[in-house]
């Protein structure tokens, strides 16, 4: 009886532990490249760009990194917003908005739990509205900045859209731990993957990139604070090669535009480049392979 007893009480304890570990490590991390905004910029000319995202599959719902514009951005949109896609040349295409293409992957709106901000200059952060339960995890400076923007860059701020009072997680800097030798910011204990933020300041007051733990190492989002210098100059069609001045901008333009933060990213990848996959706001070099890559397997 005592051997039936204690027979049954190891079976129980084994299927615990097996559907305990499917829970924390059995789920395939899946993480989507999207284009979240097509532009033909007025300047610099002859360039093509995007406004590349993220959507990853975590044990916690939905995770998105930067949205683009959303939907009320191209319906309704402000001034400011109607003039900045007009400098841009966006075609305006509502399947480029994040919740159209999370819909089209077969989720909900309500799937999509966390939203990480590497800043939240309008063509980054129109699609807040479109996800009003997800929580919205910034830099605590860039959260400051919007409060009271300052200067050139913090002009390109649209406050209406985060009018609807999204749920947000403001993050302070921590001194312990380091990534890479990089200051960083664990964005939820207990998030598979795990997932960081990186203060690459300059862009704008908090601008961060965002780093992912993948099965090979991480990926991580350096935002708009630097180019693709990471790659050649090739990539897939239908897109065409960057202009040389994007590929390798004077350093003064860079300095105005997306800050100093290029030296040491390039060290970083030179150093650890096998276990870092690097990806920024308007790399079409990335997004066009990453595409094919995405077509191939579907």
């Amino acid at each position: 009886m005592f051997r039936t007893i204690d027979s049954w009480i190891n079976r129980k304890v084994a299927v615990y532990a097996v559907v305990s570990w499917h829970k924390l490590y059995g789920m395939r991390m899946k993480i989507h490249h999207l284009n979240c905004g097509t532009m033909f910029p007025r300047f610099p000319r002859g360039t093509q760009s995007i406004s590349y995202c993220l959507l990853v599959k975590t044990n916690d719902g939905l995770l998105l990194v930067d949205t683009g514009y959303g939907v009320q951005d191209y319906k309704q949109p402000t001034m400011f917003t109607k003039v900045f896609i007009l400098s841009l040349g966006m075609p305006r295409s509502l399947e480029e908005t994040a919740i159209h293409q999370v819909k089209k992957l077969g989720y909900a709106r309500d799937d999509v739990k966390h939203i990480v901000m590497t800043h939240l200059h309008s063509d980054h952060a129109g699609g807040l509205r479109d996800f009003p339960n997800a929580q919205v995890h910034v830099h605590a400076l860039e959260y400051k900045a919007i409060q009271s923007p300052k200067g050139f860059k913090e002009r390109f701020y649209d406050a209406t859209q985060w009018s609807h009072s999204p749920k947000w997680v403001v993050h302070e800097e921590e001194e312990k731990g380091d990534w890479f030798g990089f200051r960083n910011i664990q964005l939820q204990e207990g998030l598979n993957p795990e997932v960081r933020l990186i203060p690459l300041h300059g862009h704008t007051r908090g601008h961060c990139g965002v780093a992912i733990q993948t099965s090979k190492g991480w990926l991580l989002h350096c935002g708009d604070a630097t180019y693709p210098f990471y790659h050649k100059n090739e990539p897939a069609e239908p897109f065409k090669p960057l202009p040389f001045y994007v590929m390798s901008p004077p350093k003064w333009l860079e300095k105005g535009l997306i800050g100093e933060n290029t030296s040491r990213l390039k060290e970083l990848h030179a150093k650890h480049g096998e276990k870092i996959q690097f990806i920024c706001s308007n790399d079409v070099i990335t997004y066009s392979r990453q595409l094919h890559i995405q077509r191939d397997a579907s």
